[in-house]
């Protein structure tokens, strides 16, 4: 209680916290609850209150909208909640509108947010929770009560969230024999015989138990009270507390025990139109059965709904029923519930507990919960998919799309084993060519699988005789796509274009999406990137008009790609986090992985070196075995970052993923391993080296990203400083596709400019081609190139101007954090009779010289107030790169919280 009063009183001063209340079930949680919600009425605190109850855990926000839109008046707009209902913007509205209003709220009154048994608290609400309890600082106590032990690893994750932002656990143990004694005297108002003790340690410090014994007793007249003194008689429990609900149960009118029981298999509250419906009969005639089980201390009344009296209470009546009838009386209550209008998401947890194999209706219901949680939570999503799988016979026609629907659900929730395992299980079968044909649609991911494996499996789909036209299209398109990384020439187009006659003669619109996608980026290839933004932007539009696919989120990755390649990079750092809150929202970590990966290329071009890595390294490493081209991507941006960084244990490093890459993955991973190869060769002066890798791979390719105008100028100097003709020509080549379409793009003008200046050793055309870039948002682009006009200036003996565009280098390089390019740069300065220091002692581990310039930003900035989401939006930076830097500051400042943060910040002041 002095835990909890400083805590209340800390909130009336304006600071706000976290309580976590823990224990075991029965040892006082709710009673100390209720003493919490006292005490903060007592101050003037508004408090409100949630519980969570198991079967609502596939009910996105049940307990969190519970104590807010139910409270009165409602915190939050729970009219836009319902026309939101189930889509993908729940999420979003949850966590950041819904955190506004609570903000809002809370600086009128102080607020006491009260959740009960988070450990059965739903994934969107434990995701919530995570950034609304240690969100910004705010008159807001959030309260939360959890069984020891209890919940899955969601709960787990949270409180471990909770405690690293500060905090305070309260963790209610047994009580002491003393205060058990203390409690039997109070109940039984006298003195305890030690025979009564000695029954009442049986509890072992467990209130409720005490108490349930200590009644036990009295009911069965085992309890003698006279002289000021209670003596037990007998040693063995009472029956409340054999373990045998049965025989307490017959002690109950046959009309109260039926209802008891029945109250047993539904939802931890129900309403009494609910238990009468299971009963078949009217609410009226339940009276007197009711009342008997209240009196019972069975069952409460919890404002206009039901419930037991103790969660223990309602596990062991459920356990006095045998299993078989158990499980039947289940499933006829979830029968019971959809009739009335429940949303199968409610009802989903006792379904996948109770149905029977064949069961047509729970099939059913659990495949379109598992859509519905799908927007919020892809992982629970798939749970009750893969139930719906068992409880549906093999032979079903029904199996096959079942199967790809479930496949699907696991590759977006990254149970990548998983969804392997059942597609090859169900493959294995028997199966009718449709069905294999959409199970081979949805197995391949394009972050998981090689190329030649995605291409192997729409091949082997399409040779299938009778699958559909629609199914058919599909295929085409997306080995359409997949072709583009695979192979080179006409080939790419004309399986694009097969792609597209099919998907028009279907009219389906993610066969339209793929073959579009293809042909949008295969223009870009061709030296059309204009067309292909445009392109991009319409199939973008398409693809909000139906149902999110996997093909929805490759054209919504393609686009912020596109823009970061042609300079648009503040644009595409807005498409970024757009699509990284998105994936949030839907517990997408498979998309949430592609776009970390984009989000380090944006950073990467935008000379954000330790943004770039931050958002990179939080990637798991590739598989030897198959590399993926967004795997190769990450290579190739952490290959970059230690070139110019020269951190030599992380370029050493790649180099040896690149090189187990350049042998086993398709060209568009070759591609990238030649990258990484020739740029460590350069690193090190060794241009031969270079000059072999990057001998036969294209300079300009398809599908274009941000690195490919690096490594045309990077094959420029390679081709300059080894005087190789072949090189050479290629590079030409890519510069007449940079200037192919008109207007040009201005950025591909400089770097088509910059790259024959480097050819012709032209200090002029290279001065020109600095100027232009000098505008872009490529600041590292526009520093090589002006470092290239320096060092070509100082050879023709213009000193004057060498050194004006070597300074111009030097300081861009250093303002980015590229040290090595810096260094490289000064020694060039000091040729010239120029010094230029770069003034580098060892960065401190811990404490404010410990911060990275990046870090330091975001903590200031988060020192006034802004949330993480401002951050992002301010700097330009992912929500996923800030969470990165506000992690590593705080662990170097020692801190877990933003008020600490705060206090910090004033006292270095």
């Amino acid at each position: 209680m002095q835990v909890i009063g400083a805590l209340v009183t800390a909130l009336l001063q304006g600071r706000g916290g976290v309580l976590i209340i823990e224990g075991p079930p029965g040892i006082g949680k709710s009673r100390l609850l209720t003493e919490v919600m006292a005490l903060a009425d007592k101050g003037g605190v508004r408090t409100l209150f949630g519980e969570a109850f198991e079967y609502q855990q596939t009910v996105p926000f049940f307990s969190l909208f519970m104590a807010t839109l139910g409270a009165d008046p409602p915190v939050g707009d729970a009219e836009a909640l319902r026309r939101l209902g189930g889509s993908a913007d729940l999420r979003y509205w949850v966590v950041h509108d819904l955190a506004d209003a609570i903000y809002a709220a809370a600086a009128q009154t102080p607020l006491a947010i009260v959740l009960e048994d988070i450990h059965w608290a739903d994934n969107g609400t434990l995701l919530a929770l995570r950034s609304l309890a240690s969100a910004r600082p705010a008159p807001v106590l959030w309260v939360l009560t959890v069984r020891t032990g209890a919940g899955g690893p969601a709960v787990q994750e949270t409180l471990s969230v909770l405690q690293r932002a500060n905090a305070t656990v309260v963790r209610v143990a047994a009580m002491s024999p003393g205060a058990v004694a203390d409690m039997v005297q109070d109940v039984v108002r006298a003195n305890a015989d030690e025979s009564l003790l000695n029954l009442a340690a049986k509890a072992h410090g467990n209130p409720f138990l005490v108490r349930e014994l200590v009644g036990g007793l009295g009911e069965e007249g085992r309890l003698d009270v006279s002289g000021g003194r209670a003596v037990a008689s007998g040693h063995a429990l009472p029956r409340r507390l054999s373990g045998c609900m049965q025989q307490r149960l017959d002690l109950l009118s046959e009309g109260a025990s039926e209802v008891v029981r029945v109250a047993a298999v539904l939802p931890d509250r129900f309403s009494a139109g609910l238990l009468a419906a299971m009963l078949e009969r009217q609410p009226s005639s339940l009276m007197a059965a009711v009342e008997e089980a209240v009196r019972a201390d069975l069952l409460v009344e919890d404002d206009e709904q039901l419930r037991f009296r103790h969660d223990l209470l309602r596990e062991t009546t459920r356990q006095s029923l045998p299993q078989s009838l158990r499980r039947a009386m289940e499933r006829q209550s979830a029968s019971v519930m959809l009739r009335m209008g429940a949303d199968p998401a409610e009802v989903a947890t006792q379904l996948a507990r109770s149905a029977e194999p064949g069961d047509r209706e729970a099939i059913a219901s659990l495949r379109q919960a598992a859509q519905s949680v799908g927007h919020s939570d892809a992982s629970a999503a798939a749970d009750l998919s893969m139930r719906a799988l068992e409880l549906l016979a093999a032979d079903d026609p029904e199996q096959g799309s079942l199967v790809a629907e479930t496949v699907e659900l696991l590759n977006r929730a990254s149970r990548y084993q998983e969804a392997e395992e059942l597609a090859v299980a169900a493959l294995s079968e028997v199966v009718s060519p449709e069905q294999e044909a959409e199970i081979r649609l949805r197995l391949p991911t394009i972050n998981r699988h090689s190329t030649q494996r995605r291409v192997e499996e729409n091949r082997r789909a399409l040779r299938l005789l009778d699958i559909s036209e629609v199914t058919r299209a599909r295929h085409l398109a997306w080995l359409a796509y997949n072709l583009m990384f695979q192979t080179q020439g006409g080939q790419r187009r004309t399986a694009a274009d097969e792609a597209a006659a099919a998907a028009a003669s279907t009219g389906d619109l993610e066969a339209t999406i793929m073959a579009n996608l293809t042909l949008a980026l295969l223009d870009c290839g061709d030296g059309y990137a204009g067309r292909a933004l445009r392109r991009l932007a319409e199939i973008c539009a398409l693809a909000r008009t139906g149902d999110a696919t996997a093909a929805h989120d490759m054209a919504a990755n393609h686009y912020p790609i596109l823009l970061a390649a042609v300079g648009r990079l503040d644009d595409a750092a807005a498409r970024v986090a757009d699509g990284t809150e998105q994936a949030r929202r839907e517990g997408n970590a498979m998309a949430l992985a592609i776009w970390a990966t984009i989000d380090g290329m944006v950073h990467l071009a935008a000379g954000r070196l330790s943004a770039a890595r931050a958002a990179t390294e939080s990637l798991p490493p590739p598989q030897r075995t198959a590399v993926s081209e967004p795997d190769m991507v990450r290579m190739v941006i952490l290959t970059e970052v230690a070139a110019r960084t020269d951190d030599r244990n992380l370029l050493q490093q790649m180099v040896n993923d690149a090189r187990d890459a350049y042998s086993t993955g398709s060209s568009a991973v070759r591609r990238g391993a030649a990258h990484v190869l020739a740029l460590a060769a350069w690193q090190r002066d060794d241009v031969h080296d270079a000059m072999r890798w990057l001998g036969d791979i294209t300079l300009f390719e398809t599908p274009i990203w941000t690195q490919v105008l690096d490594r045309v100028i990077l094959s420029a100097r390679v081709a300059s400083a080894g005087g190789d003709a072949g090189l050479r020509e290629r590079v030409l080549q890519a510069t007449d596709l940079l200037e192919r379409e008109r207007p040009a793009i201005p950025l591909f003008t400089g770097v088509a400019g910059y790259a024959r200046g480097i050819l012709e050793r032209d200090a002029q055309a290279l001065a020109a081609a600095a100027d232009v870039l000098h505008s872009s948002a490529r600041p590292l682009l526009y520093a090589a190139a002006a470092e290239d006009a320096g060092a070509e200036l100082a050879r023709t003996d213009h000193p004057d101007k060498a050194v004006h565009q070597l300074n111009a280098a030097f300081d861009t390089y250093l303002h980015h954090e590229a040290l090595a390019d810096a260094r490289r740069v000064g020694r060039a300065l000091r040729g010239l009779g120029v010094e230029r220091r770069i003034v580098s002692q060892p960065r401190a581990k811990t404490g404010w010289d410990g911060l990275t310039d990046a870090e330091l930003t975001v903590v200031n900035l988060i020192a006034q107030g802004a949330t993480n989401r401002d951050v992002a939006t301010q700097l330009h930076l992912s929500l996923h790169t800030v969470k990165n830097h506000v992690h590593n500051a705080f662990a170097k400042l020692d801190i877990n919280s933003r008020a600490q943060l705060t206090q910090l910040m004033h006292g270095s002041d």
